[in-house]
């Protein structure tokens, strides 16, 4: 044998020895670096995240926060122990649990993750983008950076506003470690932080609009219209992060302000379709009727808009005797007339049924009424989506409305002493679809009862009332007009509407809990302790709820 073949065999040899020539890559295991390699990679990721929020907050599952907090703000009522609702919304209330196994446990844990991962796949692109050179363009890199840090904010606001910790991570992290837990405050802190920095880098780059149409599904937003949004959830979190009346007292109403009148001017409606990823889920159970009936509007809220004494005498009777009755009002988001026959029949007016139509709510028919608490069963469901439901939750969908930002500027301005500006904007849905008096020049302060007399819209229990406390009803006031438009116009559109505005303004029921626990999922991870929170005199609960929603109240 030649020198020359002999080194060259030891070579060989040596090669084989040095390597296990059964080990090949599998190009199909998800690699994140390999993944994320190319810019139009990139691109598309942090194009993708917006979507999680929607899957998170409104789109993925029924089993998720959004199903409990409808029953808990009192916005929807269900005896069902489907996803939590009978026990979320049973009065009095109970705790809840981070326990494992405890009632509720994979809805509570759902949002939790998916809001995380919406925050961590925003901070990847972020990172994968600090090892490119560019993703095409300047106007490319700032659009995808703005966007992602837009993203990483509203996951952050939603995680303040439902649970009392969640964990930040930035594009600087290991990807793989576990961030500690940061409390409520820090993490909203964190959101407003991302929301300005989304603002800022599109501000500085108008060439990078509009977004792909993809992005935010059929809206290629302009950068007015980016902004509007992005103002918005500011405006939105700024409000609804309170826990108490006293937080709510000493948000930044000037800040809130500011933001709602430079947000959104018409509703923020996403094109759903379930195929493409883009989803309400609610609606896809909510028209069944029988045994497997999970909707029914709150009879407590809905009498407040009644002209004949209806209210009065329901609440007047012994609680667990009360029965729904007839709303007849002058509100024309209610079905209009004197009997139940005439109310079933109003279904003529153009558009009903869908969220450009009146009436909001139906009166359904009297064989599909239903058990349940005495303090919230009525002959009423909502019935703007049920277009939105027969086309297969196929259509637009308003996730956000303007009369909701309005409304946080008209209540920023009762807390402020602008009582004319605040009325303005109250009776920007009050008057227009309402058909209610105006208040604008009439109501010059937060005492005076509301025009209308008998036929006043709301109606509130009356804590004074001659027959005792709450068992009879008075005109609202404009704190109480400011509520309700809240109310009629948020109603199964955004996430956590009610709870989390009545958890602000004191309006849930005493016990309800004012936040989630971190899940038991996340406390067992970490090797931390569980621990609870509501329930009537327990840690982290309401205290007696305004209106009479307490233990010797309206109970």
């Amino acid at each position: 044998m030649s020198k020359f073949r002999f080194v060259a065999g030891l070579l060989l040899m040596v090669a084989m020895a040095c390597k296990d020539t059964l080990v090949v890559e599998d190009q199909n295991d998800p690699d994140r670096n390999r993944a994320l390699s190319r810019p139009s990679d990139v691109e598309s990721f942090i194009g993708s995240t917006y979507a999680q929020i929607q899957n998170a907050t409104l789109g993925g599952s029924n089993d998720d926060l959004q199903t409990q907090l409808q029953v808990m703000g009192m916005e929807n009522t269900s005896a069902l122990a489907n996803f939590a609702m009978g026990p979320r919304g049973a009065i009095p209330r109970t705790p809840i649990e981070n326990t494992r196994n405890s009632t509720g446990d994979a809805g509570n844990y759902r949002d939790f993750v998916v809001l995380h991962r919406a925050a961590r796949m925003s901070t990847i692109g972020i990172a994968a983008m600090n090892h490119l050179v560019t993703l095409g363009s300047p106007a490319q890199d700032a659009r995808a950076r703005s966007f992602a840090r837009f993203v990483q904010g509203v996951a952050y606001g939603n995680l303040a506003l439902a649970y009392d910790s969640a964990s930040l991570v930035s594009e600087t992290d290991d990807p793989q470690a576990i961030q500690p837990l940061s409390d409520y405050q820090t993490v909203m802190a964190a959101a407003y932080v991302m929301l300005d920095s989304a603002i800022t880098i599109a501000r500085a780059n108008p060439a990078l609009f509009p977004l792909p149409v993809t992005w935010i599904n059929g809206l290629a937003l302009d950068t007015a219209t980016y902004f509007r949004l992005i103002h918005s959830y500011k405006a939105r979190f700024r409000a609804g992060v309170a826990r108490t009346p006293a937080d709510r007292a000493a948000a930044d109403w000037n800040a809130i302000i500011a933001d709602a009148n430079a947000g959104i001017t018409a509703d923020f409606s996403v094109s759903m379709n379930p195929t493409a990823g883009w989803d309400v889920i609610w609606p896809v159970q909510s028209y069944a009727t029988g045994p497997a009936n999970w909707h029914q509007m709150s009879q407590f809220w809905m009498g407040m808009a009644d002209k004949l004494g209806g209210y009065d005498a329901w609440l007047a009777t012994t609680p667990a005797n009360r029965a729904p009755f007839l709303v007849v009002t002058d509100d024309k988001r209610f079905p209009q007339g004197a009997t139940r026959g005439a109310q079933n029949a109003d279904t003529l007016r153009p558009n009903y049924r869908t969220f450009t139509g009146f009436p909001y709510v139906r009166n359904r028919q009297s064989g599909e009424d239903q058990p349940g608490q005495p303090l919230q069963i009525s002959m009423y469901d909502f019935y703007r989506s049920r277009a939105f439901f027969v086309a297969g939750r196929i259509g637009n969908y308003p996730i956000m409305t303007r009369a909701e930002i309005r409304l946080y500027a008209a209540e920023g301005y009762v807390r402020t002493g602008n009582i004319a500006a605040a009325a303005v904007r109250i009776d920007s849905s009050r008057v227009t679809n309402g058909g209610l008096p105006q208040l604008a020049g009439v109501i010059g302060d937060t005492l005076t009862p509301l025009p209308g007399a008998a036929a006043c819209v709301p109606h509130v229990p009356d804590a004074a009332a001659a027959a005792g406390p709450y068992k009879a009803s008075k005109c609202g006031n404009l704190w109480d007009a400011l509520k309700w438009e809240y109310r009629m116009e948020t109603m199964y559109t955004g996430y956590g509407m009610w709870y989390f505005a009545g958890r602000g303004w004191g309006d849930l029921p005493e016990g309800t809990a004012l936040y989630w626990p971190v899940p038991y999922q996340e406390m067992d991870t970490r090797r931390q302790v569980f621990y609870s929170s509501g329930g009537v005199g327990g840690v982290g609960s309401a205290p007696h709820g305004n209106y009479g929603l307490y233990a010797g109240g309206v109970y």
